[in-house]
């Protein structure tokens, strides 16, 4: 990775290939979300909790494989989903910080793959203004940023009221490989249940409280991630001609 400040003057020239986009996420089993994304992600991905091994702090994703450096929804060519997440779509573009301020800043990856001269995407138009494209992605890069410290605050309410709990899964696939999860935390439903009505209606009042559903509604979503599994280790084994 090479990340450097984006200059409108210096990187003009610069054309970006959206069609590489999604690939960057091919070897991503967990792919951080933001509140703003909980509702579109759980309908195709297990919402998780995972502490940070810098910081030790918790934070959301969206759970796309079983083991590490694995993409369940990965085709070889596209990610076959209905929602892609905000930090896929934002490649190859980061937000950083500088100046005395310790502002953010936009920056882009030059090692990326998306950057390519054959690309269709121009950061910015003929006459020196930011592109409908660049427009797009700073909108996306935005709310992500946004959502950040929302997404804290919810964390810092499960944790508080005890919601969040390790995720046990001790799973043998159809082909006798079993299979297990470390370091993933998801919200303990009964413990939901036993919250008093008063911190129901805070958490409601908040805007708290559907998210939490969309959590718990998404662990669903972890029985069709063994189902891609399978399928996806009995085309490996149909290929291979093993029985």
């Amino acid at each position: 990775m090479h990340l450097v400040e984006l200059s409108r003057s210096e990187h003009r020239g610069l054309r970006i290939r959206v069609d590489r986009v999604e690939a960057c996420a091919s070897d991503q089993h967990m792919i951080p979300i933001v509140v703003s994304e909980f509702r579109k992600a759980a309908i195709q991905y297990p919402i998780v909790f995972a502490k940070s091994p810098e910081t030790g702090r918790f934070g959301a994703y969206a759970l796309s494989g079983l083991a590490p450096e694995e993409n369940l929804f990965w085709t070889g060519t596209e990610l076959d989903v209905a929602y892609v997440p905000l930090n896929v779509r934002r490649q190859p573009f980061y937000v950083g910080t500088g100046g005395a301020d310790n502002a953010n800043v936009l920056c882009i990856d030059l090692d990326s793959p998306c950057v390519d001269p054959s690309g269709t995407k121009a950061i910015v138009d003929t006459d020196g203004s930011d592109s409908a494209y660049l427009k797009e992605m700073l909108a996306v890069l935005n709310e992500l940023v946004a959502g950040r410290k929302a997404t804290e605050q919810l964390i810092d309410t499960a944790l508080a009221l005890e919601l969040l709990v390790p995720i046990t899964l001790d799973i043998v696939l159809d082909d006798g490989t079993p299979l297990q999860a470390h370091g993933l935390y998801g919200l303990d439903e009964e413990r939901f249940r036993q919250v008093d009505g008063a911190e129901i209606g805070k958490l409601w009042q908040g805007g708290s409280l559907d998210l939490f559903h969309a959590v718990l509604i998404s662990s669903g979503q972890i029985v069709r991630l063994i189902r891609r599994k399978n399928r996806r280790i009995a085309l490996s084994r149909a290929w291979q001609g093993e029985g």
